[in-house]
């Protein structure tokens, strides 16, 4: 395997990497590298941005209708979306963009940020990729949840008329005191970085959590999703 890394005849999962970096005492200089290799390969230009935001992020405030947000994906969740939008790439590509959406929070973590979710309670209801797909995946947001890592809420089903009900978006604050939204679409991304415009999203975003349940009370449903799966 060593000899496939040397030869570039194989690409090492981070797994690997940080198994090297341990090895020869490079202090995340690898693992660094890594990222930087697999988003150069397997990112598209405008996400790279967004990533590197996440990475100088001392906050970010997420809303999500449909789906898991990124930053939460176990590997497996994300995999089933991941082939499911990208069938020309193959398993080796697909593993990639896996590995490195699974390596986003690990990667922000130790900085710290605080960081804080809103979804629809659909997110939790849809099954994604099987049952036992989406049981790790709430157990994987459950745990992030119970630890303090994130907060968490969902906006109940018999919350018929809110003022969400539109496109995922995020909102970052950044090292310095830049803020900034960002809102991603089938095909990219845009990033909004005007007072207004963040006063707006950020109006928004407290709405969306006042018709939200507590992150206690969210917790249950994720409980007892969990005991239906």
């Amino acid at each position: 395997m060593v000899g496939h890394l040397e030869r570039a005849t194989r690409i090492p999962n981070r797994e690997h990497v940080r198994k090297l970096d341990a090895e020869f005492a490079t202090d995340g200089e690898l693992d660094t590298l890594w990222l930087e290799v697999v988003q150069g390969k397997s990112v598209l230009p405008w996400f790279r941005d967004s990533l590197e935001m996440e990475r100088r992020a001392e906050s970010i405030s997420e809303y999500h209708p449909i789906l898991i947000p990124g930053l939460l994906q176990t590997r497996s969740y994300a995999r089933v979306l991941i082939t499911a939008r990208q069938v020309r790439k193959t398993p080796e590509e697909i593993e990639e963009v896996v590995e490195l959406r699974a390596s986003r929070l690990p990667t922000i973590q130790p900085s710290r940020p605080a960081l804080w979710f809103v979804v629809e309670q659909s997110v939790i209801n849809r099954v994604i990729g099987s049952g036992q797909v989406m049981r790790e995946q709430l157990e994987h947001v459950t745990t992030l949840a119970e630890q303090g890592t994130i907060r968490f809420q969902v906006i109940p089903d018999d919350v018929h008329h809110h003022c969400g009900l539109c496109a995922p978006f995020r909102l970052i604050s950044m090292q310095g005191g830049r803020k900034v939204v960002r809102m991603e679409h089938t095909l990219g991304g845009t990033s909004f970085d005007r007072t207004a415009e963040i006063d707006e999203m950020a109006d928004l975003f407290g709405a969306l959590q006042a018709e939200a349940l507590s992150p206690r009370r969210s917790l249950d449903i994720l409980h007892a999703r969990m005991k239906g799966l």
